[in-house]
């Protein structure tokens, strides 16, 4: 079975949880993949240091929602064509994981699952995004590449989730997200 139609399948199966909390932020972003010649690849972004929130970090496409945002998909396809300037009818959305909190921010975030129609060109916002990562999805499947460490947030021990990437150090709630989605396709 492919990727794309595993996680189809995986998605259907699961009931992703969502967390009540109205003094967060709600924010969303896209897992997107795409693939090349059957090889799935995932897209991250790194943020620049002109954001307001988590520069230079490794993350997804995505952001929190607005006003004129009729739900968190919307949010996260509108945050997809802001940064990298990909349309949401090039997105086909497979489902949504379980919501998560920042530690390090007020935000409530859920990520989608979506997959490109065809390979396209990223073309970044210069103010939000400074590097474009499309990682083949096998690399995150060596062990080598991953580490987990314990830290104590607000007098609690909570899991945190190192991926390597070449030079670059994906962690926090993308860390999180990214253990999550690995999670679901471990799952029987």
């Amino acid at each position: 079975m492919n990727l794309k139609n595993e996680l189809r399948e995986k998605l259907r199966h699961n009931q992703p949880q969502r967390i009540k909390d109205s003094t967060r932020i709600r924010a969303a972003v896209l897992i997107l993949f795409y693939e090349v010649e059957r090889r799935p690849y995932v897209v991250f972004t790194k943020r620049t240091d002109l954001v307001a929130t988590h520069r230079g970090e490794i993350c997804f496409p995505g952001g929190m929602m607005e006003s004129s945002d009729p739900d968190l998909l919307a949010t996260g396809l509108r945050e997809l064509q802001e940064e990298l300037d990909i349309p949401a009818s090039k997105v086909e959305i497979l489902g949504s994981l379980d919501e998560i909190r920042t530690v390090s921010s007020n935000f409530l975030v859920v990520p989608f699952i979506g997959y490109l129609s065809e390979k396209v060109s990223f073309h970044p916002n210069e103010s939000e995004v400074s590097d474009v990562l499309e990682v083949p999805f096998e690399h995150f499947m060596n062990p080598e590449i991953f580490h987990e460490e314990t830290r104590i947030v607000e007098e609690q021990p909570i899991p945190v989730y190192f991926y390597r990437w070449e030079s670059h150090i994906i962690w926090g709630v993308t860390g999180r997200i990214l253990k999550s989605l690995m999670d679901l396709l471990k799952k029987e």
